[in-house]
C-alpha cells in the first residue's frame, strides 16, 4: 500500500516534494472545515460568518464607522453584495446607516448598541473557541503558520486580484 505525503512528512526531515496542487487541495479542505465549524458557532449568535466579520471588523477597527466602500474592501466583497449585507443589518438593527449633513452621497455606516452586545459577547466566547481550534500547536508552529498565510495572501492580493 502506498504512503500519503501526510504519512511521510511525519517521519521526513521536510525534503520531500509535495504536489501545489495537493497544497491547496489541503488548504481548501482545512478552509471549508473552518467555515463550517464557524457557521455553527456563529449561529448561536443568529449571525452569518459575513455578518461576524462586519460587526466585528466595525466594533474593533471602526469605532467611528466606515464607508460601504472601505466596508466591501475590508470584507473581499463587491459594493453591491456590501449594500445588500447593510440592508439585511440594518433591518436586524445591528448596524446603523449615518447621511453626511455635507454630502448626501456619503454615508456612513455604525454599528449599534445591540451589534455591539452580540459582537461583544461572541468575540469573548470567539476567543475560547479559537483556542481550541489551534491549540495542538506549538507557538513556533502558529507564529510560522501565520508567516506563510500572510504572505500567501499578499501574493494573491498582489498578483490575482
Amino acid at each position: 500500500m502506498e504512503k500519503s505525503n501526510e504519512d511521510n512528512l511525519d517521519n521526513s526531515k521536510g525534503n520531500i516534494f509535495i504536489d501545489p496542487l495537493e497544497v491547496i487541495a489541503k488548504m481548501t479542505t482545512v478552509s471549508e472545515l473552518a467555515n463550517r465549524i464557524n457557521d455553527e458557532f456563529y449561529k448561536q449568535f443568529k449571525l452569518t460568518r459575513i455578518q461576524f466579520r462586519t460587526l466585528y471588523f466595525l466594533h474593533v477597527f471602526m469605532k467611528e464607522g466606515c464607508s460601504l466602500s472601505e466596508l466591501s474592501k475590508k470584507l473581499c466583497i463587491s459594493k453591491p453584495s456590501a449594500s445588500n449585507l447593510i440592508d439585511r443589518m440594518v433591518s436586524s438593527e445591528l448596524v446603523t446607516r449615518i447621511s453626511n449633513s455635507e454630502d448626501r452621497r456619503s454615508i456612513k455606516i455604525l454599528i449599534t448598541s445591540k451589534g455591539i452586545k452580540i459582537i461583544e459577547q461572541a468575540i469573548n466566547r470567539d476567543k475560547d473557541f479559537r483556542l481550541q481550534i489551534l491549540n495542538f500547536l506549538s507557538n513556533e508552529e502558529r507564529q510560522t503558520l501565520y508567516k506563510i498565510l500572510v504572505k500567501m495572501e499578499k501574493n494573491m492580493t498582489e498578483n490575482f486580484l
